[in-house]
């Protein structure tokens, strides 16, 4: 029982070994598309190559970050692309495919010079990529329609129809610091974002 049960797992590992070295065959490559025409790329390389060389086209990654705006105290989110002109790629790669994305309209080739063959991304450079994908890398965005000794008016809270200078802002937390002058003394207080307006 227990030889049988050895050969059992002899098999198991042999079945393994095959899909990692289908794993070690693929690399990432960055391919330079015109700005604002990523997702063409991105659909070409999933349809069209895909089809013509389906073991050979692996993912495909738009990497893109969350950007939270504040805008008369309505948050809003939207995707915004890490790498405008980039779309990233993993490819075994083979002189037919490289023929094939470089004659691609919308696509400029592959950078930083488009030409002899591309030179694939490190496994660090990857995993940056998808760490800032996912937002795992890089904290959210978020966007704030005033700046630093711009003059606001507090809309409500204790400090209601307040107007001060803003000295500071604190993103991640949502909060700004405001200058007042209460009896003739500069205040500092921090608010909300959505408690103020620009004057």
């Amino acid at each position: 029982m227990v030889e049988e049960e050895t050969t059992e797992q002899g098999k198991v590992e042999d079945d393994a070994s095959p899909e990692k070295e289908d794993n070690a065959r693929f690399a990432w490559y960055v391919v330079n598309s015109f700005s604002g025409y990523e997702k063409r790329v991105m659909i070409f390389l999933e349809g069209l190559l895909k089809r013509k060389y389906p073991d050979m086209v692996g993912e495909i990654l738009i990497p893109t970050q969350e950007i939270t705006s504040n805008v008369r105290g309505r948050k809003t989110s939207r995707k915004k692309k890490l790498y405008p002109g980039y779309v990233f790629v993993q490819l075994d790669l083979s002189p037919e495919i490289i023929m094939d994305i470089r004659s691609m309209s919308n696509v400029s080739g592959f950078p930083p010079m488009n030409q002899g063959n591309p030179v694939p991304l490190t496994e660090a450079e990857i995993s940056r990529l998808k760490g800032q994908a996912d937002g795992s890398d890089k904290a959210k965005v978020v966007r704030v329609p005033y700046s630093v000794g711009q003059t606001v008016r507090v809309i409500e809270g204790p400090f209601n129809n307040f107007t001060g200078v803003v000295e500071s802002i604190n993103p991640e937390r949502g909060r700004v610091r405001v200058i007042f002058t209460i009896f003739g003394r500069k205040a500092p207080v921090e608010i909300d974002f959505s408690q103020v307006r620009q004057v």
